[in-house]
């Protein structure tokens, strides 16, 4: 069996003295392995395999082959056996590779059995491991292996990298010329033009505190105080709605945003609306018709960024939410609208707490699937699905940029939410 440990620390020692103390203490706690060779060797990790094992150089190179050939720096997340590396220490333009450990007690196992100490000695190369408050540096590749393997402290950094990676495969769903959007924009055309934009509704519910209430498992959690301490204006979400009606609380402002479900099936059919003569309702233009033909109060439309509204705000000037594909990002744009100091999100779980994707009551609750996962609250893993990690983590990137106002997390047993603060009492 091949020993490398001791040359590849060596080098890690001279430069990165830190950095070999984590790589030392990790092996100690080594999850299994197993040394396998097809074509080539290569490790098997949980289950995972680090690299190809057929053709670890071709795929290097695939991997490679997405940083631009001139490129005087790049990022590699993810170590594997060092493949991509030294494909990319290969280039003269190349003058800094920062190499970003995923998993200390993986990397412990790869510098074991696989020499590294041709790269790592390299003057140009940088070795990190993720942090969770580290941003997502461009241009970069990975290896996908060490991905699915990130140790806890590298799980948001796993989220970036990886949603970077779908977003331009997000965006076709979202084209200016897809047909059934567009049949949606036709149809509403006319509660567009008569519906104000959200700037009416403003001076409405301004609060020093807003609840802003989302649909996950943990909502339930939180009736009590909604219902009977209401501490400011709700703005739910239209997948709440239900579940808040059936718990009594009604809602002073109702966010839908999907052009793609029939949402008023899903979320209003079954509620009694004449309750909510006196909420508001929120809607981008793609909504489902019967939606806003149902709905009993005033209601305001609002835009996003996506190109499939370019051409109508031109015409029809009206405010934008921040949206990310989550009907949350809208709702919490919306509170911070509210000139709040505190906002209070409730059920933005971003998993499956307790096994459920969604609140008790909500047409869309399913059983926890997928083995993608985050931390919550405790520092515990609780089970998620990509979509979720991606939501989380953009509506993370939109609460950086309000420094000014004091986020709460009403729930422990949801995701942990950067920039939020778990909530121990009401503001």
């Amino acid at each position: 069996m091949p020993d490398f440990m001791a040359a590849n620390f060596i080098i890690l020692s001279r430069r990165w003295p830190h950095l070999a103390q984590k790589i030392e203490k990790a092996a100690d706690t080594l999850p299994p392995f197993s040394l396998v060779e097809k074509g080539v060797q290569t490790l098997l990790v949980d289950g995972i395999h680090l690299t190809s094992a057929y053709d670890r150089n071709k795929e290097a190179q695939l991997q490679a082959d997405q940083i631009p050939l001139q490129s005087p720096q790049a990022w590699v997340y993810g170590m594997a056996l060092g493949d991509v590396p030294r494909i990319l220490l290969s280039r003269k333009d190349l003058n800094d590779l920062t190499v970003v450990i995923m998993n200390c007690a993986v990397a412990a196992l790869s510098l074991f059995f696989f020499d590294h100490s041709d790269w790592l000695d390299d003057p140009r190369i940088n070795l990190v491991t993720a942090s969770p408050t580290d941003c997502l540096h461009k241009p970069f590749t990975t290896a996908p292996g060490c991905l699915q393997l990130a140790e806890d402290q590298a799980g948001r950094l796993r989220d970036l990298v990886c949603l970077d990676l779908a977003t331009r495969f997000i965006r076709k769903r979202h084209q200016a010329d897809n047909p059934h959007l567009q049949k949606r924009l036709s149809d509403n055309s006319g509660y567009v033009t008569q519906d104000p934009s959200i700037d009416g509704l403003l001076a409405s519910y301004r609060n020093n505190t807003v609840v802003v209430a989302g649909a996950g498992p943990s909502l339930s959690d939180h009736y009590y105080w909604m219902k009977d301490h209401k501490p400011g204006p709700i703005i739910a979400v239209d997948a709440a709605l239900k579940p808040l009606m059936k718990a009594g609380i009604v809602p002073d402002i109702v966010v839908t945003i999907d052009g793609h479900a029939n949402v008023y099936d899903l979320f209003f059919a079954d509620v009694d609306l004449t309750l909510l003569k006196q909420s508001a309702l929120v809607y981008f233009p793609a909504v489902q018709t019967e939606t806003l033909m149902q709905w009993p109060g005033r209601r305001f439309v609002a835009y996003s960024s996506a190109p499939l509204y370019t051409d109508l705000a031109a015409r029809q000037p009206r405010q934008h939410l921040f949206s990310s594909g989550s009907v949350i990002h809208p709702a919490v744009d919306l509170a911070t609208r509210l000139d709040a100091k505190n906002i209070i999100l409730t059920g933005a779980d971003f998993s499956f707490p307790g096994g459920q994707s969604h609140v008790s009551g909500c047409t869309q609750a399913r059983p926890k699937q997928g083995n993608r996962w985050v931390l919550n609250g405790s520092g515990e893993r609780v089970p998620t699905i990509p979509n979720m990690c991606a939501y989380l983590r953009d509506l993370e990137t939109f609460l950086a940029s309000k420094s000014e106002i004091i986020f709460f997390n009403a729930s422990p047993r949801g995701a942990d939410i950067m920039h939020t603060t778990l909530l121990t009492e009401l503001p």
